[in-house]
């Protein structure tokens, strides 16, 4: 997770409280153990537990004060531990606690003396679960805390190329670097029309983004580098088809069927403007007379 998404999370998760943090709690441990894994308890007259991690046979109870003073935390232990053992211990042995703030060495000595051994997670062992789950599961957190879709786009366009370099390499020529001139020229080259204000319309849109690119791609040995734009070009050459209108869409198609989901439309979008760089670069599509001649090692 990039440092700006990092901090963000930890923004909107520490400023939760009451019921909407045991309700973020809830989405972020379904995600973590998945449906069968987690149970969600209505968050009212739910006698202490704020949810089960049903294979630990643990009980959670989720605190996000207004109020972070010691002696409001303890009084908030007492009860919810009261709860427990009162309904929940003879049949769940293991307990939890979650906040939303940085754990003290007199949080753990309270927890410790009602049950030793119970686990106390704080807002870093919360952001260390968002950061080891899959992305689209990340994606679906930062939504529901309405994080803005571009603190996520480094980690959307980073998980393409990742998804890109993971495959065998289709060929093994070196891929020569095409300066990136002529943009309208190449699109009246590939497009119709009726098409090209559409498409010069959503250069402008993807474009904004084109420096996340550039800027993780500079990140690569030269041998990624290259094994990346060789992946792109096999892949247009040999599962697309028909005018490049109709491949573009189909190669973008293809990489979220293979690497995300048919409703990640983030991903799509960002796979999109990756696909819309690399065409810009000359990789694919018709080429103008001057990006012929154009190309340096």
């Amino acid at each position: 997770m990039n440092d700006p998404l990092h901090n963000k999370f930890k923004l909107q998760i520490t400023s939760l409280s009451g019921f909407e943090f045991q309700e973020f709690i809830s989405k972020l441990f379904l995600q973590k153990y998945g449906e069968q894994g987690f149970t969600v308890l209505r968050k009212v007259k739910d006698k202490g537990c704020d949810g089960i991690i049903n294979e630990q046979k643990r009980i959670i109870a989720c605190y996000g004060p207004d109020d972070k003073t010691q002696k409001k935390f303890d009084r908030k232990v007492d009860e919810d531990f009261e709860d427990y053992q009162n309904n929940w211990a003879n049949n769940y042995p293991n307990w939890m606690f979650v906040v939303n703030q940085e754990i003290a060495p007199l949080h753990i000595q309270k927890i410790e003396s009602l049950k030793p051994g119970t686990l106390i997670i704080g807002i870093a062992q919360i952001l260390s679960y968002i950061d080891n789950l899959k992305n689209y599961q990340k994606r679906k957190l930062a939504k529901y805390l309405q994080i803005d879709s571009d603190f996520l786009a480094p980690d959307y366009i980073k998980e393409i190329l990742e998804d890109l370099l993971k495959e065998n390499d289709p060929l093994e020529q070196k891929i020569p670097y095409t300066k990136a001139l002529y943009f309208p020229d190449k699109v009246k080259l590939n497009y119709n029309n009726e098409d090209i204000e559409e498409v010069l319309n959503e250069y402008e849109v993807v474009s904004e983004y084109f420096v996340f690119i550039v800027n993780l791609i500079s990140g690569y040995e030269d041998e990624e580098i290259n094994k990346i734009k060789q992946r792109i070009i096999y892949d247009y050459g040999n599962n697309t088809s028909g005018i490049f209108k109709v491949r573009l869409d189909m190669l973008t198609r293809f990489y979220l069927a293979k690497y995300s989901n048919e409703q990640d439309d983030d991903y799509l979008f960002y796979t999109r403007a990756l696909l819309i760089y690399i065409f810009e670069q000359c990789l694919i599509g018709r080429k103008t007379i001057q990006e012929n001649d154009i190309t340096t090692p």
